[in-house]
């Protein structure tokens, strides 16, 4: 039967699947959502971007095409000589009107008119005349900032207008005032242009300064309303950067006059602060009333001023709301039909999968039942000795030759300690095992002596890790495997082995009387070189053997050529030579444990490829077989031949290091010189010959 408790799992799997496809569904409804916003908030950068470099593309124009109206005027040659005649007088006449004055009157009156910057009605030029003040004007005012002429009824020159008429004698450049307010209110913007000194006069002399005076209202602002409006709330403002504040030299809505209105500098959220701190960025930001609105800016070019081009937020994000809720409701009710379609699946699906699961699970009882059957056919019919043991090292399971020994039931050694049912002079020797089991998480081998139903004996033990047994973790697998036997017959297989090759090295030193003890030598000076390199126990072995059997072909070289005491032949060398083949053929049906062969091949070749039979080089060459070339001439060297007679172990070791590097390794030549600082009884050798 299903259990409660999968049930209860199942329900809190359903659950847990359905919340994470809501949550998953929400998320990627709402990314949708704010990538639709970041859409709209683009195309309104764009529409605001474009709206403003419009509108500052109109006052740019507007600019540039009154200072061009008023360089025509300065470049007027009659303008220059008479301004510099008058300029030269030092008091004018009180009584008598200079015609050079009634000409600039006439001509500077005549060109207002004509751009409309003065009155068409004519006005008595009596000094007493309260003539009320235009919101226009043109006047010439000469090098020393004094007031030639004017049209009548021209604005004052305030402090905003005189700063921009010494600018321009100043700089020689035309100048722009910011705008101000006059005594009336009205806002006015000054233009001065620089008259160019007369030709022939002084060098550093000015000629004097044009200065146009326009009303603001009525020639500046309506620029800001130029073209299409973006929404019925939209604005476009001039701002000003001064010391700490930002300045608004335009009108507001909130009917505040131009360069009344001015706030802190350092609010950033403020959409004039933003602009003239960062001129060209778009973004949500404050008005100057606090609503929140979205806004462009660029800034002009002939005058430090920016055109602030703003939309209030909520209506130019209107329809963009509208169409997210639209978005969200749809994409939440497509969430929760497809999250209530998926429980209704679920709940069908259950109930088939109930009646489902109820057959699987009566067919793997069944496959379980015989699953354990064939564990235990298996298990309980091998000699070796089998527990499955949890990671507190207690019985999980224990097959019948581990109960049979210990005298106990299989079902009873379940829940018992391991050192309970071997005991715990036994669990000692593997306790190492057991343990590097646990740190590494391999299997791990071993062989040791333990005490088993009475009787001292010798066991393969293999460590298995199992991750999960049920709900057991970290369990692992004990195999105990009887080698005494076979270890006892390996020992017979090596001593027999072991007594072949002494065979084999003693018929060698029979066929050449000369060589008598040389292989015996020769194996103890190769293990003793090999020892003090710290070879592992297979190249150990391999040496041993491979120093025993080196010099077996020998025995197919004719005697005669061995005690040979003149010198060989090119056949005879050729013949001795070839001992190493001899040898490699004689052997090369049997198996060995390690490269024997490989090492016997080599012994006679140097580093230098000047050996033989291959002529291998350096790193080609076996280190089993370096230390054989080495241990060979040394012995070689200390023993007497047939055509010469032995010299002393200082001599020998002294000819081997003339040779190191060329001939022969210079660790091992290394390794043999310590070796026989500790071995006198070498030099016996000599004395036995």
């Amino acid at each position: 039967m299903i259990s409660q408790a999968n049930i209860s799992r199942s329900v809190s799997a359903g659950l847990g699947v359905l919340v994470i496809i809501l949550l998953v569904g929400a998320l990627l409804i709402n990314a949708y959502v704010i990538k639709e916003r970041e859409r709209d908030l683009d195309d309104w950068s764009v529409r605001l971007g474009n709206s403003a470099e419009n509108r500052v593309e109109a006052i740019e124009y507007w600019l540039t095409t009154q200072t061009l109206t008023l360089a025509e005027l300065v470049n007027n040659a009659s303008l220059q000589l008479y301004l510099w005649q008058l300029s030269q007088r030092e008091e004018p006449s009180a009584t008598t009107e200079p015609a050079q004055l009634s000409f600039l009157r006439n001509l500077i009156i005549a060109t207002a008119q004509r751009y409309g910057l003065a009155s068409t009605e004519t006005q008595p030029a009596v000094r007493a005349n309260l003539a009320q003040k235009q919101a226009s004007g043109l006047a010439l005012v000469d090098a020393r900032q004094r007031l030639v002429v004017a049209t009548p009824g021209i604005p004052e020159l305030g402090s905003a207008f005189e700063a921009a008429i010494l600018q321009a004698l100043q700089s020689s450049a035309p100048a722009i005032s910011n705008p101000v307010l006059d005594s009336q209110q009205r806002a006015l913007l000054a233009i001065a242009v620089p008259v160019p000194a007369v030709l022939g006069a002084q060098t550093d002399a000015k000629g004097g300064v044009v200065i146009a005076i326009f009303n603001a209202q009525r020639d500046l602002y309506p620029l800001l309303k130029r073209g299409v409006p973006l929404t019925s709330a939209d604005e476009s403002l001039l701002v000003q950067a001064r010391g700490t504040q930002v300045i608004y030299l335009s009108p507001t809505s909130d009917e505040v006059l131009p360069t009344r209105k001015s706030l802190p500098l350092d609010r950033l959220e403020l959409a004039a602060a933003s602009a003239v701190s960062t001129p060209g960025q778009f973004g949500r930001f404050h008005n100057y009333l606090g609503r929140e609105v979205l806004a462009s800016s660029r800034p002009l070019r002939s005058v430090p001023w920016v055109l602030v081009q703003a939309v209030d937020a909520g209506e130019a994000l209107q329809e963009s709301s509208r169409h997210r809720r639209f978005l969200i409701t749809s994409f939440t009710l497509l969430l929760f039909f497809i999250a209530a379609t998926l429980v209704a699946a679920w709940r069908h699906g259950s109930s088939v999968r109930a009646i489902h699961d109820a057959d699987a699970l009566r067919s793997k009882t069944l496959e379980l039942q015989k699953q354990s059957e064939l564990l235990h056919a298996v298990t309980d019919n091998t000699e070796a000795y089998v527990l499955l043991l949890d990671e507190r090292q207690r019985v999980l399971f224990a097959n019948a030759q581990m109960a049979e020994t210990v005298g106990t039931p299989p079902q009873e050694l379940v829940g018992n300690s391991l050192a309970g049912i071997i005991g715990p002079a036994n669990v000692a020797p593997i306790s190492d095992s057991i343990e590097q089991l646990r740190k590494v998480g391999s299997t791990q081998h071993c062989t040791r002596q333990l005490l088993m139903g009475g009787k001292q004996r010798t066991f393969q033990c293999v460590l298995v890790p199992v991750e999960q047994v049920g709900e057991r973790y970290h369990a692992m697998l004990l195999v105990l495997q009887d080698i005494t036997e076979l270890q006892h017959a390996q020992q017979k297989h090596s001593t027999l082995l072991r007594r072949l090759v002494d065979t084999l090295m003693h018929v060698v030193d029979l066929h050449d009387p000369h060589s008598a003890h040389h292989s015996s030598r020769m194996v103890e000076v190769a293990n003793a070189v090999g020892r003090e390199l710290q070879l592992s126990e297979a190249d150990t072995r391999t040496l041993d053997l491979a120093a025993s059997l080196a010099n077996l072909g020998k025995i197919f070289v004719p005697r005669e050529v061995l005690t040979k005491t003149e010198a060989l032949t090119e056949a005879e060398k050729d013949l001795v030579h070839r001992h190493v083949q001899f040898g490699i053929e004689l052997l090369e049906d049997l198996e060995f444990d390690g490269p024997v062969l490989d090492a016997i091949a080599q012994k006679q070749e140097h580093l230098d490829g000047s050996g033989y039979p291959n002529g291998l080089k350096d790193d080609h060459i076996l280190l089993t077989a370096k230390i054989l070339a080495v241990s060979n001439a040394f012995v070689a060297l200390i023993s007497p031949r047939a055509y010469r007679g032995e010299i002393n172990i200082e001599q020998a070791l002294n000819q081997l290091l003339r040779d190191a590097g060329s001939k022969y390794d210079r660790h091992v030549v290394a390794a043999l010189f310590h070796v026989a600082e500790n071995r006198s009884h070498w030099s016996e050798w000599q004395v036995e010959q």
